[in-house]
């Protein structure tokens, strides 16, 4: 269940866990990857060098596994066109390499699938948010629940923002998305919940209260920096996370953005364009 990053150390952390247990990676019949962010598939390669093992991900990962550098430069362009609207072109290069992706036998799994693993049954839930390809995994049984980054104890999950899946030409709203998740998973009898950092937890439905929360809050203080004067993203960025620097600006931004795709729908705010640089104000 997910495989850390690619780095050796992290592999080798791995291998050693395995051989603690009486294992090798040659023992491992299937992968199930909760999301694709490369510090949760990045072993994935590694272990398939020794194995034959299927490895199970959403169908939304599809498109990156198949398309390859195409989808990679898709990516990477949008990301760019983010980056100059939120007036942050000066000062953020965002440079990533290619690095192929070369998993054999693949299956895509949707929301409602069951898959057997460890001698459970565990439904499939696709909880977008946090990335698009998000699933958690739920032994209805035992009400164990295998959550990714969807709900993390000591920090919260950032909403990260994504191109749009040709063919629509608008980009998903990740923070509403996430949003929409955990109402979804609310009222679910979790029991145990295992995140993809930190140790097991229960009471899921106080975190996800939390988490709203402090979405409520950091929308009001966006709202009174608006209410002021109007602001880039990077601006409130800026002032909301001064001491982002370099690449983590990127996730600042990318916060601040989907507080803002809230504050719109909820009609408190918009955005209009100026020289290609999106300024919001509050409505």
């Amino acid at each position: 269940m997910d495989t850390g990053t690619h780095w050796p150390a992290s592999v080798q952390e791995l291998r050693a866990g395995l051989d603690a247990v009486g294992l090798t990676f040659g023992d491992v019949e299937q992968i199930v990857v909760t999301h694709m962010h490369t510090d949760h598939y990045g072993g994935v390669q590694a272990i398939l060098q020794e194995t034959e093992a299927a490895v199970f991900v959403h169908s939304q990962a599809k498109r990156a596994l198949t398309d390859g550098q195409e989808e990679f430069a898709r990516t990477e362009s949008f990301m760019q066109s983010f980056i100059r609207e939120c007036g942050a072109a000066h000062i953020l290069n965002r440079e990533r390499k290619y690095h192929p992706e070369e998993w054999r036998d693949v299956r895509y799994l949707e929301d409602g699938d069951t898959i057997a693993a460890g001698g459970r049954d565990w439904s499939i839930l696709h909880t977008p948010g946090h990335s698009q390809s998000d699933i958690c995994l739920w032994d209805q049984a035992s009400g164990d629940a295998i959550v990714g980054d969807f709900l993390l104890q000591e920090i919260s999950s950032n909403a990260f923002i994504v191109p749009p899946e040709p063919p629509s030409g608008e980009r998903p709203k990740p923070l509403l998305q996430m949003r929409e998740s955990f109402s979804r998973v609310y009222d679910m009898p979790f029991a145990t919940v295992y995140p993809g950092h930190g140790e097991p937890f229960a009471g899921h439905q106080g975190l996800i209260d939390r988490r709203r929360e402090e979405q409520a809050a950091r929308c009001e203080k966006i709202l009174s920096l608006l209410a002021e004067q109007p602001r880039t993203v990077l601006k409130i960025c800026r002032e909301l996370f001064p001491w982002l620097k370099e690449n983590a600006l990127f996730l600042g931004l990318s916060e601040v953005q989907g507080h803002l795709d809230l504050l719109v729908e909820q009609g408190r705010a918009a955005g209009e364009p100026h020289e290609g640089i999106l300024w919001y104000y509050a409505v």
